[in-house]
């Protein structure tokens, strides 16, 4: 098998990519709408009329008529970026895009999109770290075979276009320090401002990494002037690319990008997370909590790989603080790469659990750092490997086909519900412990089996927090007429209960034990309900 793939890695590494593509085109309308889309989309239409209006063009270009669109003073969620959402409002108007599943669609197709060029940009990493195709494609399985992650990737234009695009100034960022030029500054500023400019918690890595550069700097006395030049191009063209790339820093730049941070760092929302057992307050979890979430929804394997590629990296540094006068805090590129990935996975994590940051939703607010994540996990998978199987790679690979086919058969079996993920760690009771499906996305599935099952026009209600109008306009447009949403329960024809409740009050109606309701259909994953329909009973 490696003799194949050694002498035709190029079209192995084409089929491997071509297939994930082909794959994802597949099957991105499975899956179901989250409740946070429609904000999304007038996020972007608000900055395409800013756009339009700076420009004189309102006259020409009747975008009103698409959506009800706030003016940008009047928007008060200003410290989201646009990179994704203003590109996706302008082709919507740029091709009429103007059936609610059409244009939500083609905003899920985009954030595969987004996804696939990270996963591509990911590849590169590992090879650039390993020298070898075939590392790198294993560790790129890695990060397709990771359910949540997976699932996310066709729906989730928040956090997983922010990570894909982390990913890419990761990419450029150990470019520019490992071989500083100036093409290497001009692509990681320009990238990095594209990061930020999605979610501003992506400033962390320019800060990072010219915090190590600096650090370089004082390391080698010879290159200091060449190397200032460097830096000082940076701190003028990244502030200049971040501004171009956001509508609402134009006005005022400086005040405007503080308001936004000023936004974020405030996110005063009224959340409860159902978290082991006990609803918490969103502004107030435990420090644990991200480090909890990330370790119940991660593969096992993964998880083992990275706790040895974590020791393995802390005793390097370690050894090397320790001998300082001596050596410098990394020797060669190698560890200097390693450093960096180790520094993009905790330094966001501690900023988080020091400044008590509101978190809710799982860790989905932190996926960015889950590719440094498994970058680490590959330090400690190369460790094994070198060790244990150097002389047998075969075996290896072999060895890890095995162990990642659970992971990708359970994938297959629950689609398009891998979003709901947890190993064996978060317990057999984690449906009780843990927050399901937060997103709403069973919704969709819901209300469609409604519809393909019962031909007359019913009213359906829902039990919970989460908002069935986003999945109902995102049926067929064919179905949803048959469909009148109520909020009065005992008038519903239907009731949907997908067990997430933001105000931290547990369920106590049990319509299964009601005379008037029958339970009519489930979703499961791992034989635990995501959401469950309760029909009527005819008198």
């Amino acid at each position: 098998m490696l003799p194949f793939i050694n002498s035709n890695k190029n079209l192995f590494t084409f089929l491997f990519f071509f297939i994930f593509l082909i794959i994802g085109i597949s099957i991105f309308p499975h899956y179901g709408i989250s409740i946070d889309e429609d904000n999304t989309r007038l996020n972007g239409f608000i900055s395409l009329k800013y756009i339009i209006e700076s420009l004189g063009l309102n006259n020409q270009i009747k975008i009103d008529s698409m959506v009800g669109i706030p003016t940008m003073s009047e928007w008060k969620e200003q410290g989201h970026g646009v990179v994704f959402d203003l590109p996706t409002a302008f082709i919507e108007l740029l091709f009429n895009i103007d059936d609610s599943r059409d244009y939500f669609l083609m905003r899920h197709f985009v954030t595969f999109v987004f996804f696939f060029i990270g996963v591509c940009f990911f590849y590169l990493l590992i090879k650039n770290r390993y020298n070898s195709s075939l590392f790198a494609i294993i560790g790129t399985s890695f990060l397709i075979l990771s359910p949540r992650i997976f699932a996310n990737s066709f729906f989730n234009n928040k956090d997983i276009v922010f990570m894909s695009l982390f990913i890419v100034s990761l990419f450029f960022a150990t470019n520019f320090l490992v071989k500083p030029n100036l093409k290497n500054a001009i692509s990681f500023s320009l990238i990095s401002a594209l990061t930020i400019d999605t979610r501003i918690l992506g400033i962390i890595m320019p800060a990072l990494v010219l915090t190590i550069y600096i650090i370089d700097i004082f390391n080698n006395n010879g290159f200091i002037k060449s190397k200032l030049r460097l830096l000082v191009l940076i701190l003028i063209v990244l502030p200049f690319f971040i501004i171009i790339f956001w509508p609402y820093l134009w006005e005022n730049p400086l005040n405007n990008f503080f308001q936004a941070f000023k936004i974020l760092s405030k996110h005063d929302v009224y959340v409860f997370n159902l978290y082991q057992g006990e609803y918490i307050n969103a502004k107030n979890v435990p420090w644990h909590y991200p480090l909890i979430w990330i370790f119940i929804t991660t593969p096992l394997m993964y998880i083992i790989f990275f706790i040895l590629g974590f020791i393995i990296i802390s005793l390097r540094l370690i050894n090397r603080i320790i001998k300082i006068e001596e050596n410098d805090i990394w020797k060669g590129k190698h560890e200097l790469i390693d450093l960096l990935f180790f520094s993009t996975f905790f330094a966001p994590l501690l900023i988080i659990i020091f400044l008590n940051s509101t978190l809710y939703d799982g860790w989905r607010h932190l996926y960015f750092i889950y590719p440094s994540f498994l970058l680490i996990s590959l330090t400690g998978f190369s460790y094994i490997k070198i060790n244990y199987f150097k002389k047998k790679t075969n075996l290896l690979v072999v060895l890890i086909f095995l162990l990642i086919t659970p992971t990708l058969i359970w994938m297959v079996k629950n689609h398009p519900y891998q979003n709901i993920y947890f190993n064996m760690l978060a317990g057999k009771n984690f449906y009780k412990n843990y927050d399901m499906d937060y997103w709403g996305l069973s919704n969709y599935g819901a209300l469609n089996y409604i519809v393909k099952n019962d031909s007359k026009k019913t009213k359906v209600a829902h039990i919970g927090t989460t908002d069935l109008f986003i999945s109902q306009i995102f049926l067929e447009k064919k179905y949803r007429n048959q469909i009148s949403l109520t909020n009065n329960i005992k008038d519903a024809d239907y009731i949907i209960n997908n067990y997430r409740n933001w105000l931290g009050k547990k369920n106590n109606i049990n319509l299964s034990k009601s005379n008037n309701y029958t339970k009519f259909y489930e979703i499961k994953i791992d034989d635990m309900p995501i959401n469950t329909i309760f029909k009527k009973n005819e008198k």
